[in-house]
């Protein structure tokens, strides 16, 4: 068998190389059982996890006979390494691995097995959801994984060979997630070699724009906190893409932890040696906000962020003291890499590189549209130019969405903002879905006004709304310590320090009224996703009563639909 040196290297091979080179080099820290704050942290070792995956690798062939034909193997339990393990003894054993994770309606999880023809569930207490006894009447085969302690007790276990060539393996399917389901079924999203591959290519792209650098540089060799649950697909990311490949030390809370809490994040600084923290832009704030973690937070190597935009006032505040920067991509078209800015303060802002072959096409009349004075950019992602799947782009390996397609329309827009050195880097501005559109025509970003309303404080969440509507509405949910106030005294204080300032800086066609502005009930939170987007059409549904309450105020305290349209046009 010939190798070609400059084929990108397959990820489960990399595991068999770190654990003969540097067995004992750690690539995951782990709380040490329910007790953790009494009996630390733990690692886990190259040697380690090639014992665990090949002893799994053999137990699914013991269990579910030699695969056949790319057989699909979903899991679900506590956010742990057994993810991780489960994921690349999947691949070595011929068979794809689906990560569901939580976010269907009803039926949702049955659509999803049916459509990514996954016949075998494997489950582990203490998951996020447990639909074990229902799939058991599907004719789903239900099987109980090993506890984690099973996995780290494999010294010695027999090597189970996986000797493809990347070239022989490139177009293998090895891993499934799949888009929300929240609106409708999920749908499977399906990922082979290469595209897994092109997605551990930024070392090589680093290089290649030296002195540069990249977004992801700062994971090299470091140790972070992934503040993410390990369903979610940058789990398997930074354990089976930047360990493998980097040397990156993946430090993860405890299984039973949501989010980062700062008391949490303090114990884990104190137990665990921490350059970095990855995290969802609500954990970054939520840490920034209390005074005990502000300054931990700020002493830190790097914080990267990923999923949504950051509080601009939040990260201006944390640049000036660490690296600050977003991993940037899409589920079903992989990552995005990004130039380092040369201004610091220009944070939020990418600067695509060519290989990713991201082409920004500019709508005239879009900056009236949204009452800014600069127009907005489209984004599509483009084939290379020879027509072929590149090493440096995960998305046309993506054949089963993006097969015979030239360009891909992302869907957002972007907003140009030179750097200190006069390049060209890209603001995200919102995604064309994200736009709403009042009757008279006039658009507005819900986000923002979103991010602006939740500065007040002891707000929780924020959701706007309006599309086809005479005005925005604003629903305000607050935290536990204002549920007592007086709700209209209140709504007086967050329109004062919140939706005047909006007000002030937007088109007066957008003007958010007084009267549309109310709070969500205790009973009905603000239903959010995992990375704390609102669930906005379920939020709609839930609110349909308060939200037509509050145009009749309106409708009873302003002028007429018909004066406001020409005084709007005018």
């Amino acid at each position: 068998m010939t190798t070609d040196p400059t084929a990108p290297e397959l990820f489960v091979r990399k595991i068999d190389d770190n654990a003969k080179w540097q067995p004992d080099n750690v690539l995951v820290r782990f709380a040490d059982g329910p007790n953790w704050e009494t009996d630390g942290y733990r690692s886990l070792t190259w040697r380690q996890y090639a014992d665990g995956v090949n002893r799994t690798a053999y137990w699914l062939d013991e269990t579910f006979g030699k695969a056949e034909s790319n057989d699909t193997v979903a899991y679900s339990g506590p956010s742990d390494v057994r993810y991780a393990i489960l994921f690349a003894a999947s691949v070595k054993t011929g068979r794809k691995f689906l990560v569901p994770d939580g976010r269907y309606m009803k039926d949702g999880l049955g659509a999803l097995l049916e459509s990514s023809n996954c016949k075998i569930w494997l489950y582990s207490e203490g998951g996020a959801f447990s639909p074990e006894p229902e799939l058991e009447a599907t004719g789903v085969r239900v099987q109980k994984y090993h506890p984690l302690s099973w996995c780290l007790s494999a010294k010695g276990s027999p090597h189970y060979p996986y000797d493809k060539t990347y070239e022989e393996a490139k177009n293998d399917e090895i891993l499934i997630i799949h888009t929300g389901g929240t609106t409708g079924a999920p749908k499977p999203i399906f990922m082979n070699n290469g595209f897994w591959a092109a997605g551990c290519s930024s070392a090589a792209l680093s290089r290649r724009h030296w002195p540069r650098g990249l977004s992801t540089d700062s994971f090299y060799g470091r140790s972070l906190i992934l503040a993410i649950p390990m369903r979610l697909q940058p789990g398997l990311v930074l354990i089976d893409m930047f360990a493998v490949f980097y040397n990156t030390c993946v430090i993860q809370p405890p299984p039973d932890v949501v989010g980062l809490p700062p008391d949490v994040f303090k114990k884990m600084l104190r137990l665990n040696k921490v350059d970095g923290l990855m995290g969802f832009p609500f954990t970054i704030v939520d840490l920034y906000k209390n005074e005990e973690t502000r300054e931990s937070l700020k002493s830190l190597e790097f914080i990267t962020y990923l999923g949504a935009a950051l509080d601009r006032e939040v990260g201006d505040a944390l640049c000036e003291h660490t690296r600050l920067n977003s991993v940037m991509g899409a589920t079903e078209s992989g990552g995005r890499f990004s130039l380092h800015p040369v201004d610091r303060k220009l944070w939020y802002t990418l600067q695509f590189i060519p290989e990713h072959h991201v082409r920004l096409v500019k709508l005239e009349g879009s900056g009236a549209a949204l009452g800014d004075e600069s127009d907005v950019y489209q984004m599509f992602i483009d084939r290379p130019p020879d027509g072929k799947p590149s090493i440096y782009q995960c998305a046309f390996w993506n054949y089963k969405m993006f097969d015979g397609v030239e360009s891909i329309d992302t869907k957002e827009l972007w907003r140009p903002v030179q750097d200190a050195d006069g390049s060209t880097r890209w603001e995200s501005v919102a995604r064309t879905d994200d736009w709403l559109k009042l009757i008279w025509m006039a658009k507005f970003h819900a986000q923002d006004i979103e991010t602006k309303v939740a500065r007040f404080p002891g707000v929780k969440n924020v959701m706007v709304g309006g599309n086809q509507r005479v005005a925005p509405y604003v629903l305000v949910e607050v935290r536990r310590e204002l549920l007592d106030r007086d709700p209209e005294q209140l709504l007086d204080e967050i329109c004062a320090e919140t939706i005047v300032g909006i007000n002030d800086g937007s088109a007066k066609a957008v003007a958010i009224p007084r009267e549309t502005v109310f709070l969500a009930k205790k009973e009905k939170p603000i239903k959010m996703t995992l990375k704390q987007l609102v669930l906005r059409r379920e939020v709609e549904k839930d609110y349909q009563e308060e939200i037509e309450e509050a145009y009749e105020r309106l409708k009873n305290a302003s002028k007429p639909t018909s004066a406001k349209f020409v005084e709007n046009m005018n």
